[in-house]
């Protein structure tokens, strides 16, 4: 059987995912940081035994080290990193605690995730091996006022790249998921319960269809919808004080609807 793990699996597109992969007679083995809400999660999922959870706050360093001893005792084909964590940079101004958590979330624990999968499946005997990250369209543009979510989200979509030249001779894809706004709990909580005015918003499931897209036909950079997309590769090619000032009417906009 073939065995997926999930780092940021027990909520959103990361639960999303797993379901895909469960019905599809995957073993899969999902990292959450939040034990009440791996408890919460269905009987029939928690009953499976294919199916697998374990709480590690995956920033924290020691626990992070425990946990991929604990992964290593068993071969895996597939590794998705969908953990992140944002906060409103634009409304509210950054604490220390707030900006290292995001920095740690979204790009240091992803770095070490990837470094010690990359490994492991140097290792494998495995076939169809690939490391996939969830990144966001907000990381494809390079502009002076980006925040700094949109620089992690840079920064990995770089990392993947990279990784994926690098891992090339062992037979391994890396695929870098850049997607616009999902409709996801998270989202609708960071907007008052209400993300329908996001542009292009998608549903979890049109979300889970493209990630297993470009996961089966090895897209290296796979972005979506198609709209945005198209909005993103016109604004990657405007000068950048112009991007700058077009982002904050774009932002400013949005914000009026979570004041």
């Amino acid at each position: 059987m073939k065995h997926i793990i999930i780092i940021g699996g027990t909520s959103g597109i990361g639960l999303a995912l797993a379901d895909w992969h469960l019905n599809q007679s995957w073993q899969v083995t999902v990292i959450g940081s939040n034990a009440e809400k791996i408890a919460k999660l269905p009987q029939s999922l928690l009953q499976n035994p294919a199916f697998t959870a374990h709480v590690c706050d995956i920033s924290d360093n020691i626990a992070r080290r425990k946990l991929f001893d604990k992964l290593a005792q068993q071969p895996f084909n597939r590794l998705i990193y969908c953990a992140g964590k944002y906060y409103n940079e634009r409304q509210n101004q950054l604490n220390q605690d707030e900006s290292q958590h995001m920095l740690a979330i979204n790009l240091q624990a992803f770095q070490a995730v990837f470094g010690w999968a990359s490994e492991q499946l140097k290792q494998s005997y495995n076939t169809d091996k690939s490391l996939i990250a969830i990144a966001s369209v907000a990381g494809l543009l390079d502009f002076e006022d980006a925040s700094l979510y949109a620089k992690c989200k840079r920064a990995m979509i770089a990392s993947c790249d990279a990784y994926r030249i690098g891992l090339r001779p062992f037979h391994i894809n890396v695929i870098c998921i850049a997607s616009g706004y999902i409709d996801t709990t998270q989202l609708r909580s960071l907007n008052n319960g209400d993300a329908s005015h996001k542009p292009h918003i998608i549903s979890e499931q049109q979300a889970v269809k493209e990630i297993m897209t470009a996961i089966e036909q090895n897209i290296a950079l796979h972005i979506f919808p198609k709209p945005m997309k198209r909005i993103m590769s016109l604004l990657s090619v405007l000068p950048k004080p112009l991007l700058n000032q077009i982002m904050k009417l774009q932002y400013r906009h949005q914000d009026k609807h979570v004041r």
